[in-house]
């Protein structure tokens, strides 16, 4: 089984059990999404904002994971659990984003490379009237959407097509999809618990990249690295390589 293929179950599992429950929708990304960029200077001020996603005010959850495994991921599905933006009427809502990434070539050399640029993928995303505000280390994304935007019929469906659009250009990439959460907060903290998850995976490999620490004996992450023998094998590989470096 690979890295995430215990939490890409889980997801499905968790759109399984909201069938029915809260309003889902189901669209495929359009290859060129139709929507002005905004530029360099995408700003909406508190006072022209609509729509709030994420705010620390509310539960959000934001996180990404990846499989090798062929035909894992259904490649420019996105999901929706909740309302839409344009159909929105909080002006502060739940946010949860999940998104999926099937990928070739991944080993215990490249992983945490290829990971890092897939997670900035989300900053070259430029539609007016949308801004992320903050990302913050506890996967959370907080972002406005303006009036005008929403107007115009702003959609998650627009946002997820231009991610999705972002990370294909990655020749590793061969397909995504995304899960959208906007119904309550309780569908949020439900897909957090996933995510939780996934980062502990990724705080392991972060900690080993950035602090190349080696001692498993001292290391929050060593019940993780014990369980994952992906991160084992990375650990080992990074160790190798800072002897013949040294």
């Amino acid at each position: 089984m690979g890295l995430f293929d215990h939490h890409l179950e889980q997801i499905r599992a968790f759109l399984g059990t909201r069938t029915g429950q809260s309003p889902e929708m189901v669209f495929t990304a359009a290859p060129d999404p139709d929507w002005p960029s905004g530029g360099n200077s995408n700003l909406v001020l508190s006072a022209d904002t609509a729509v709030e996603l994420g705010s620390p005010k509310t539960a959000a959850t934001s996180f990404l994971l990846w499989t090798d495994r062929p035909a894992a991921v259904d490649h420019g599905k996105i999901h929706l659990i909740g309302p839409d933006i344009f159909r929105e009427t909080r002006p502060l809502t739940p946010f949860g984003k999940a998104v999926l990434v099937e990928v070739s070539g991944f080993d215990e050399t490249n992983s945490y490379d290829r990971w890092r640029e897939m997670e900035l993928a989300k900053y070259d995303v430029s539609l007016a009237g949308y801004m992320m505000r903050a990302v913050s280390q506890y996967q959370r994304e907080w972002s406005r959407i303006s009036r005008k935007a929403v107007a115009d019929g702003f959609s998650l469906a627009l946002l997820g097509g231009s991610l999705i659009r972002e990370l294909r250009k990655k020749p590793y990439v061969r397909g995504v999809e995304i899960v959208f959460v906007t119904s309550t907060e309780a569908d949020v903290l439900a897909l957090k618990t996933i995510g939780d998850g996934v980062a502990e995976i990724t705080g392991a490999m972060n900690k080993m990249v950035e602090e190349m620490d080696f001692d498993c004996s001292s290391c929050e992450f060593k019940p993780v690295c014990d369980d994952v023998s992906e991160l084992r094998s990375m650990r080992k590989a990074m160790k190798e390589k800072t002897k013949t470096s040294g």
